[in-house]
């Protein structure tokens, strides 16, 4: 089982292709990683919209991390966009043309969310004890979150990135006391009101992630004489942190770049140094450990969980259904949320007073349709819906009965286009109550798929509630390409029940 993710924050974007590791819950191994320099920070305009040159960055960032999934067996590249995009005022824009211009959906997700994310993928990479306080600093945000051995309990985002400090507080190559003085005003200032939310108690670890926390260790491990290695886990102090931001202060660019790991961080480097140090001492933390483990390790492990947990809670059936789509190429995240999503939506139509099939057939056929609906793409993008129903005819699953899988397969041809028609003999071959069968789960499948049009995997269902002659679906996470998906989708859903109106949470 392979997953891709990859992170797009205001410096660089990170892609990450891994495996689950047998035997190994939440375990992966690493089989390629890619940087680029996207720099968006460097591309927005007065009013922080991300300019066409950004635009185009981006694009090609994500074309290369597309290509490069591919490559390894990966249908398709989980992207979470962090700052940069979520204060640009044309982020959402921006998201939605990189789907149509590469074929990815950069999902633009909160603080909050970047937080809870970094915490599980620093719990995976340095040893947490009961209570720890992490800080992520980024080039837009710094993150802070505490939790004990296993899950964030508290999050919070602050506007304190690396870039974003520099361009506001550093006016020289070389800064002067004052300017680095201004700084941590500000950051006191930001940080004073949540303070007592993260401060350290007696046996608190304080975790830093980031690329400057582990460039930070390298060049203290540099100044203590120890030769080159990893820095995951490595434990420095405040001290040594002042000291090595009192060092690369006084130097200028070019030597700045010749300090071990601030190769590529020379312009930056005073500002990101000097915000962490201002945190650690308002939180009053002598000492923290570097975890390289950070938001896209985080984001893998959840989605290898997430994958692990549905392949062994479904039956042996649906194992079959799931065999198919892995010989498929189809994109087993989607899969799963599509599913997830159509289950989410028969049941609470059920508990409404809705009658949908006895003996659990509608789910089942549900759950088989959302995780093949798309593996007609191993054909052709065009009609994909067409060959998707073709394949699972001749696919030979296991546990079905031919009249069970003719059903799955015109579930998937109408998950997009057309909707059931009298002129279609598939459909019109069938019995009156099987006519009927299909175009409701076809109405709750096309929903589905539109509550997960971004591919982000994010969106939850929260109620369904009968409004009159139709219905209000409430849901929680979806981004706009979601919200509107949805809506798109929701025709078969209108004949079938009546019509769907949605709200945001």
């Amino acid at each position: 089982m392979r997953v891709a993710v990859a992170d797009v924050g205001t410096n660089s974007s990170h892609l990450l292709i891994a495996e689950a590791a047998r035997g190994n819950a939440g375990g992966y191994r690493v089989l390629d990683a890619l940087k680029d320099r996207t720099r968006l920070g460097e591309c927005l305009d007065d009013a922080g919209n991300l300019t066409p040159e950004g635009e185009d960055r981006l694009a090609s960032a994500l074309t290369r991390f597309r290509a490069l999934a591919s490559g390894a067996g990966v249908a398709e590249v989980h992207v979470y966009a962090t700052s940069a995009l979520r204060e640009a005022p044309n982020g959402e824009a921006v998201a939605a043309r990189m789907l149509s211009r590469t074929g990815v959906y950069p999902a633009i997700i909160s603080g909050e969310r970047e937080g809870t994310l970094t915490y599980l993928g620093a719990a995976h990479s340095v040893e947490l004890g009961e209570d720890n306080v992490l800080l992520d600093l980024g080039g837009g945000s710094l993150e802070f979150v505490r939790g004990d051995a296993e899950r964030p309990q508290d999050v919070l985002s602050l506007p304190l990135g690396g870039i974003r400090m520099t361009r506001a507080f550093i006016r020289s190559d070389t800064p002067g006391r004052r300017e680095l003085a201004a700084l941590d005003q500000a950051v006191q200032a930001a940080l004073a009101p949540h303070a007592a939310r993260f401060r350290v108690r007696a046996g608190t670890r304080v975790i830093l992630s980031s690329g400057t926390a582990e460039a930070a260790a390298e060049a203290i491990l540099a100044r203590r004489g120890e030769g080159p290695r990893g820095v995951n886990g490595v434990r420095c102090t405040r001290a040594e942190l002042h000291d090595l931001l009192e060092h690369v202060r006084a130097l200028k660019g070019p030597a700045r770049a010749r300090v071990p790991g601030l190769e590529r961080r020379a312009g930056t480097v005073v500002a990101a140094l000097a915000t962490l140090l201002a945190a650690l001492d308002v939180l009053n933390a002598p000492a923290f450990t570097v975890s390289e483990g950070a938001l896209r390790e985080g984001m893998l492990i959840e989605e290898l969980t997430r994958l692990e947990a549905y392949s062994s809670s479904i039956s042996a059936r649906q194992r079959s259904v799931l065999g198919t789509a892995e010989r498929f190429g189809a994109n087993l995240s989607h899969s799963r949320q599509v599913a997830a999503l159509a289950r989410e939506l028969l049941s609470r139509l059920e508990a409404a007073g809705v009658p949908l099939g006895a003996d659990g057939e509608a789910k089942s056929l549900l759950t088989a349709a959302g995780a093949l609906h798309e593996v007609g793409q191993i054909v052709a993008q065009s009609a994909h819906h067409k060959h998707s129903a073709y394949l699972i005819r001749h696919a030979e699953l296991r546990g079905f009965t031919p009249r069970e899988i003719e059903l799955i397969a015109l579930l998937a041809r109408y998950h997009r286009k057309s909707p059931p028609k009298a002129s279609h003999p598939e459909f019109m071959a069938l019995s009156g109550a099987d006519q009927a069968l299909v175009t409701r789960l076809t109405g709750i499948l096309r929903v589905a798929d539109g509550l997960d049009r971004s591919h982000a995997g994010s969106t939850r269902v929260t109620g369904l509630d009968r409004r009159g002659e139709g219905w209000r679906l409430s849901v929680r996470g979806a981004t706009p390409l979601d919200l509107e998906g949805a809506r798109d989708k929701a025709d078969v859903w209108a004949r079938a029940f009546g019509p769907l109106t949605l709200r945001s949470e």
